[in-house]
């Protein structure tokens, strides 16, 4: 499962921490925006599993795929993915909506699954989670980054929201961050600084800010709160 952490970790950073407005907007005008964005991928899956791209990690019989064969299998089948995507979208006017931003990532994390070498259980070194820091990255990928697409597309769905601006991405971005990250704080002083961070994402709305939203206070707090206290119980235990 190092692998396989390792290579989420990847794919969330590629895919939401470093795909900015412009990329994403650039992706779906020409295939050269596409190919930016896909290649972003190898590019953090070789840099977060380079010590094990020599070694097999697909293995049946005769036919064996080392690491650097796995990250160009991924390389591609996102590209093939993405494209789709982009072309049901607007050719068949297939809706882009919440439901097909999680199936699209289904598929990517099912990609990775079928790529990582998964050992036996009894080996240490291949249990579920046998090193922190590439899942304490995926949680906090999912709280600031990810989950404010997901918010964008349930508030486009619900309300026919649009896309937010840089600046309010950014501004939710850091909303949610300093959320979760008070979670990590020691001892007992982190419930209190969670209750007075959520007390000041509140005010912001009772200010009536147009970045910030009662939709990412609710469904974003509580997914930074989620992401947050299972990277407090993983980094303590």
């Amino acid at each position: 499962m190092i692998i396989f952490w390792r290579l989420l970790f990847g794919h969330l950073l590629a895919d939401f921490t470093f795909q900015t407005n412009a990329i994403n907007r650039w992706k779906r005008k020409n295939i050269f925006g596409m190919l930016f964005h896909c290649a972003m991928h190898p590019f953090f899956y070789a840099l977060l599993t380079y010590p094990y791209l020599s070694r097999p990690w697909i293995e049946w019989k005769d036919f064996s795929l080392n690491g650097w064969a796995c990250v160009v299998l991924l390389f591609l089948g996102h590209w093939i993915e993405d494209e789709w995507r982009v072309f049901t979208i607007f050719r068949y006017h297939t809706p882009d909506n919440t439901l097909y931003f999680l199936w699209d990532q289904v598929i990517h994390a099912t990609a990775i699954f079928a790529v990582a070498p998964l050992l036996q259980f009894s080996n240490p070194a291949t249990r579920l989670i046998p090193e922190i820091w590439p899942v304490l990255g995926c949680l906090f990928v999912v709280a600031t980054h990810m989950s404010g697409i997901l918010i964008y597309f349930i508030e486009q769905d619900l309300f026919n929201k649009p896309f937010p601006d840089a600046f309010q991405k950014y501004a939710q971005i850091l909303e949610r961050l300093g959320f979760a990250l008070c979670f990590m704080l020691p001892k007992n002083f982190w419930p209190l600084a969670a209750l007075l961070w959520l007390m000041g994402m509140v005010s912001l709305r009772l200010k009536k800010w147009k970045s910030f939203s009662w939709t990412s206070l609710l469904l974003g707090s509580s997914i930074a709160g989620i992401c947050g206290l299972t990277s407090r119980i993983l980094y303590y235990k």
